[in-house]
């Protein structure tokens, strides 16, 4: 996840800026306790270690931050 934002606006332009660095993100909007909506950037999933490290070495080069979450199921 390199960003979560209150603003489907946000989360749609770092989605564009991450896809000019050859990132292909999604935004997963949620609802936290049917109250406060939130847009999250996500990449991934990533099913080879070395395509997450590149990944996370691009966001990297170019100053984002991102969490990693070991998708479940």
């Amino acid at each position: 996840q390199v960003g979560s934002f209150r603003k489907h606006e946000e989360a749609d332009s770092l989605k564009a800026s991450l896809a000019l660095l050859g990132l292909e993100a999604t935004i997963q909007t949620v609802s936290i306790n049917g109250e406060q909506t939130w847009h999250r950037v996500r990449l991934g999933p990533f099913r080879e270690r070395d395509s997450l490290n590149q990944a996370r070495k691009r966001l990297s080069e170019n100053d984002f931050e991102a969490m990693v979450f070991k998708k479940r199921g």
